[in-house]
């Protein structure tokens, strides 16, 4: 039995975050939560995660400083950033694989999901010691 794909949700408002975490385990993933980027980093660092499904402005640091983090220590988890801003700045959505404005409909927001998750789990390396 395969596990289920985590995802960390990453976002300042408690009743967003909620809604998110809610919304993603009722469409089968695991759900790791942090309300700001230090804890995100943290549990990003200390748990096997698939996608970081990461809110922009938040304070103290922002989410492209935490999507910059995350990617120097493991580039190949997929960082999906999201604002209510219409778009951000080049050199923030340049950490990011994804961006995605939070008023993008909730089917459009579960197909960059499943898509991002898709090409994380394609291209994840074997374990060592199995047999290509």
């Amino acid at each position: 039995m395969s596990r289920k794909p985590i995802v960390l949700c990453v976002d300042d408002t408690p009743s967003i975050l909620e809604g998110r975490r809610m919304l993603l385990e009722e469409n089968g993933y695991g759900v790791l939560t942090a309300t700001n980027g230090r804890h995100a980093i943290e549990a990003f660092m200390t748990n096997s995660v698939d996608l970081v499904v990461l809110d922009y402005h938040m304070p103290e640091m922002d989410g492209g400083i935490v999507a910059a983090r995350m990617k120097e220590s493991k580039p190949d988890v997929p960082v999906m950033l999201l604002s209510g801003d219409e778009c951000l700045p080049e050199e923030v959505l340049a950490t990011a694989d994804c961006f995605l404005s939070k008023s993008e409909p909730i089917a459009g927001f579960l197909e960059r999901v499943d898509y991002l998750l898709s090409l994380r789990i394609l291209f994840r390396p074997l374990p060592s010691g199995r047999a290509a």
